[in-house]
């Protein structure tokens, strides 16, 4: 199935609201992994998998952990889901 920048977006936010315990209408793209979000792995391992099971593919931890910001694995999965 074929997922817009926007819908990818809004599922990325969700699973990072839902794995951090905060409002995902709290979070913009813009928001930097560690300096803003202060992401953990474990954190990680659970967006992974709320997005493999949302997204219907497989998402590596090692690619969270490449980007810098939220837009930036926003990216990433528009290429991924293409």
């Amino acid at each position: 199935m074929a997922y817009t920048e926007e819908e990818i977006t809004e599922i990325l936010l969700d699973a990072v609201g839902k794995a951090i315990k905060r409002d995902p209408a709290t979070l913009t793209p813009d928001l930097k992994w560690d300096d803003d979000l202060h992401f953990k792995s474990v954190n990680g391992m659970k967006v992974c998998g709320l997005l493999n099971y949302k997204l219907k593919i497989t998402v590596p931890l090692t690619m969270l952990i490449e980007c810098d910001t939220l837009q930036d694995a926003v990216d990433k999965l528009v290429e991924m889901v293409q």
